[in-house]
């Protein structure tokens, strides 16, 4: 069973939003909003699974969710492409499904325009390019196509730092207690990237040193730091070629 259903982690701001529901009589709405957000996760776990990526977890914000990944950093690029999209497609289809039964009368229209609601704010939300969300996942994958893994990462920090700067103005007369909660968390989790951004590049050089990857693309560089995702690498020091295995086994032993 733990390899079937993956773990479900409610964090305390979704809590506090689902009692603020409940108290005011909005039931409805919190079903159908944590709904959307369940299939949306639930897109991402099952993509996850058939390109037989390891899912730590699915945590629930107010926002939306994040599934977690636990597998390797140099996985295919084009395979966590999918899983990044995968939320929005499986997203789209639920809205698809209740838009068929509207059209056939069998859901009200008041529970359809909350569906509409509901199924818009949480697509266009999550397709921001903001860190951790979908949009953000997104870019980055497509950065690390074109650049090394080093700079697609400081240039996915720089993106959503600006997104949220232009967010934030764009809304400053409307903030409320939901919009405040929301950005904490956001801006909590740019910088919990950005703090661990030396970490992750260095697992990103070890699961290198470490495990046996297949690469199709091969790029002659000078040091490290211009390593590539989906790249073996040469090093040309000195007038001379040093494979990528001899220049980690000389940074690691």
């Amino acid at each position: 069973m733990k390899n079937i259903f993956p773990k479900l982690e409610f964090h305390y701001t979704y809590l506090i939003m689902a009692l603020g529901f409940v108290l005011t009589g909005y039931f409805l709405n919190l079903i159908i909003f944590t709904s959307i957000i369940l299939i949306h996760e639930l897109g991402h776990y099952l993509i996850a699974k058939i390109n037989q990526i390891k899912v730590d977890k699915i945590v629930i914000y107010p926002y939306g969710g994040i599934t977690k990944l636990e597998d390797k950093i140099n996985l295919n690029i084009n395979s966590e492409l999918m899983v990044a999209i995968s939320g929005v497609m499986f997203q789209t289809i639920y809205f698809l499904i209740i838009f068929f039964l509207w059209k056939n009368n069998l859901i009200r229209n008041y529970t359809y325009n909350l569906f509409y609601l509901y199924h818009i704010s949480i697509l266009n939300f999550n397709l921001l390019p903001i860190y951790p969300l979908d949009g953000s996942k997104i870019i980055n994958l497509f950065l690390s196509k074109y650049f090394n893994f080093k700079l697609s990462n400081k240039l996915t920090i720089l993106i959503s730092i600006v997104a949220l700067i232009i967010i934030i103005i764009i809304n400053y007369y409307n903030l409320n207690y939901s919009y405040i909660m929301i950005l904490s968390i956001l801006i909590q989790n740019i910088y919990k990237y950005y703090k661990n951004l030396e970490f992750i590049y260095m697992k990103f050089l070890l699961e290198r040193y470490l495990y046996k990857i297949n690469y199709n693309k091969l790029k002659i560089i000078k040091n490290k730091d211009k390593m590539y995702k989906n790249y073996y690498h040469f090093f040309k020091i000195n007038n001379k070629i040093i494979s990528e295995e001899k220049m980690l086994k000389k940074m690691f032993d």
